[in-house]
């Protein structure tokens, strides 16, 4: 059976994932934030004691260069799913609390990705908010359907950080 990485295993997105892989037999390692929080980790340690060595967590940093390869030593398939989510009432910084952790962490994830012999496959999940900003976003689709060959052109770092981020997170993976 497979070995994956999930990135960011203890957000919403992140979880399920991790449940799902582990439901079908998968080995998983994931990563979050920091291992001292067992408060947020509880839905990971409750899956690593149902499905006892088959999960293994690991702390890593988006902002940190090559934090990723300890989890990813092994893995054949990266699930990039690690990225801030605030709305807009938490944002104090747009650049600093949203577009960096977002555009460094997916350079960093693919980075080891292109260092890693052993992974032959990624998904790197985002957002609609990749493609949709607001509603002038809309304007430049044509039937007004939102599809994959759109982007996001209203969003910047100071308005709406969070959608820029995903933004601009995925144009760079593309180019990766």
């Amino acid at each position: 059976m497979s070995k994956s990485l999930v990135t960011g295993g203890a957000g919403f997105i992140g979880l399920y994932t991790v449940k799902i892989l582990l439901e079908r037999g998968h080995f998983v390692h994931t990563t979050v934030r920091s291992l001292k929080n067992t408060q947020k980790l509880k839905g990971l340690l409750d899956l690593q004691n149902k499905y006892q060595g088959q999960l293994s967590l690991f702390e890593a940093d988006l902002l940190i260069t090559g934090s990723f390869k300890d989890a990813m030593a092994g893995c054949d398939i990266v699930y990039h799913i690690a990225s801030p989510f605030l709305v807009p009432q938490q944002i104090k910084d747009g650049m600093k609390d949203c577009i960096e952790p977002a555009l460094k962490g997916t350079k960093n994830v693919l980075q080891s990705v292109n260092e890693t012999q052993t992974v032959t496959r990624v998904v790197l999940t985002s957002s609609i908010a990749a493609i949709y900003g607001g509603s002038a976003d809309v304007l430049e689709m044509k039937d007004s359907t939102l599809a994959e060959n759109y982007w996001n052109v209203t969003s910047t770092a100071a308005e709406n950080p969070y959608s820029y981020s995903k933004m601009i997170a995925e144009r760079e993976a593309w180019k990766m």
